[in-house]
């Protein structure tokens, strides 16, 4: 679907649920970095991808409804979220005008689209509480230089933990995960039951959680998406 606007082609978001979703996304975005951009990429039909780098290091995706011109646009979160407040109530198409390009302001690759694989399924609920931790470790760390690079390297999660290959999760990741709003929680509280997967495709590592996805290379020395 491709939609001319004054500044060139433009998103839309018709559906007045997506275009919260997206809402939402930005301000966590924007509250994280206000310099924040956004890669919006095609899906399947009428499905887009709104990914991000956090300021923590990992990569977070989240899927919505939506038209995305030429299938990847890179533009500013704040930009984009003054296009979603500026919107008529009732607007049934959801244009949006994603301004200048900027894809030179985009860094590092987008991981392989298939072929990871699930390592386990860890309650929702240790996340919420690994990052309530983290905060009370930044509180009390945090310098005029931000998060010290210790506390972000640092392996919170161990997963696959007896087997010879365990697979760790480190507080950059699940930062990224839970203060984008990827796990729901109500007061502090997962759902009973509430799961999210970890999966790996070599030095990639993925977390699934219910609102959205958080990946991180493993080893960042390398441009090998393998």
């Amino acid at each position: 679907m491709t939609l001319p606007g004054a500044g060139g082609e433009m998103l839309a978001v018709p559906e007045p649920a997506d275009r919260d979703d997206l809402r939402t996304l930005l301000r966590r975005l924007v509250r994280l970095d206000e310099a924040t951009v956004v890669r919006l990429t095609g899906g399947d039909v009428g499905r887009m991808r709104v990914w991000a780098r956090t300021p923590f290091g990992a990569l977070v995706v989240r899927g919505l409804g939506g038209y995305c011109p030429g299938g990847d646009v890179v533009c500013g979160a704040d930009h984009l979220l003054t296009e979603l407040d500026l919107l008529p109530r009732g607007d049934a198409e959801g244009r949006l005008d994603p301004g200048m390009p900027l894809t030179s302001s985009w860094q590092g690759l987008l991981p392989p689209a298939d072929g990871f694989q699930p390592v386990e399924d860890v309650p929702a609920q240790v996340l919420l509480d690994l990052t309530e931790s983290g905060r009370d470790a930044a509180r009390e760390n945090a310098g005029p230089a931000g998060l010290p690079p210790s506390l972000l390297d640092q392996v919170a999660l161990t997963v696959r933990a007896e087997s010879p290959n365990p697979v760790g999760v480190d507080m950059r990741t699940v930062f990224s995960l839970v203060m984008c709003g990827f796990v729901p929680a109500r007061a502090g509280r997962a759902p009973e039951g509430e799961p999210v997967r970890v999966s790996e495709r070599g030095a990639w590592l993925r977390l699934d959680a219910r609102y959205g996805t958080a990946f991180r290379r493993t080893d960042s020395l390398t441009l090998d998406p393998r």
